[in-house]
């Protein structure tokens, strides 16, 4: 899937009333990693967008732990849970 394709999917999911996602601080404190990385400003909203949906899913709190283990499985293609 493209960067532009799991922005809209991200958005389509954060709109839905039934799923809230979450708020735009959180978003922008966690897009902030990526940042200051060096990845664009778009894409590291919409990894830490994606991050925080894919925990609110599992029930997990966001902290780096969960995070490595969310990039360990991103990057190897495999599905947690």
């Amino acid at each position: 899937m493209t960067l532009e394709g799991r922005i809209k999917r991200l958005e389509r999911e954060w709109d839905h009333p039934a799923h809230p996602g979450p708020d735009p601080e959180t978003v922008a404190h966690w897009a902030r990693l990526w940042i200051e990385a060096g990845m664009e400003e778009s894409q590291a909203k919409a990894a830490a967008l994606e991050f925080l949906i894919h925990c609110q899913s599992i029930g997990e709190k966001p902290t780096i732990a969960a995070l490595n283990k969310w990039a360990h499985y991103e990057s190897e293609g495999w599905k947690s849970r």
